[in-house]
């Protein structure tokens, strides 16, 4: 997880500053753990460099693009929470990923991750409550992706795709 570098000015500032820092490195122990034990996704066997050789504007090339940009491989058992970064436009930062908790949440998805996140947000994110509340509107408003095989679309236009689960 990165978290943003801008120096703190107020005793407030440098306060949250540590609560973020606090709060993303326990995320990045948690994390791992519910991805191992609780995500019953299939491994995709593929590597960052197989994604980059899918076609430009693609969903499997703009995977690739978003993991080299961060610096990081595609995680086993992951592959469809990187998916759903790159389809919704989240970042990896701390407020992003419990953003996107808060979308899958909003789009149906009850997993213990998904609530002990929401839990967990209104008590560590509380300047962040009005940016959760939409992330949680937008993915009721999307189409139910929770059958949707991405990785059987990796070849397939990013903007077409977006377009098809945000229509009605």
């Amino acid at each position: 997880m990165k978290t943003t570098s801008k120096q703190p000015k107020t005793v407030i500032d440098y306060l949250f500053l540590i609560h973020h820092k606090t709060s993303s490195w326990v995320a990045g122990m948690i994390g791992p753990m519910v991805f191992n034990i609780g995500s019953k996704d299939k491994n995709w066997n593929m590597s960052r460099a197989q994604l980059l050789q899918y076609p430009e504007r693609s969903l499997g090339k703009s995977l690739g693009e978003f993991l080299k940009k961060q610096e990081v491989e595609l995680l086993a058992g992951a592959e469809y929470h990187d998916i759903h970064h790159v389809l919704f436009d989240y970042s990896i930062s701390f407020k992003d990923e419990v953003a996107l908790q808060f979308f899958l949440h909003g789009n149906g998805n009850k997993s213990i991750a998904s609530i002990s996140t929401r839990i967990g947000a209104w008590c560590l994110l509380p300047t962040e409550w009005k940016y959760l509340k939409a992330s949680y509107e937008r993915g009721k408003k999307c189409k139910d992706i929770s059958g949707i095989n991405f990785k059987s679309m990796l070849d397939q236009d990013l903007t077409k795709v977006r377009a098809s689960v945000f229509s009605s």
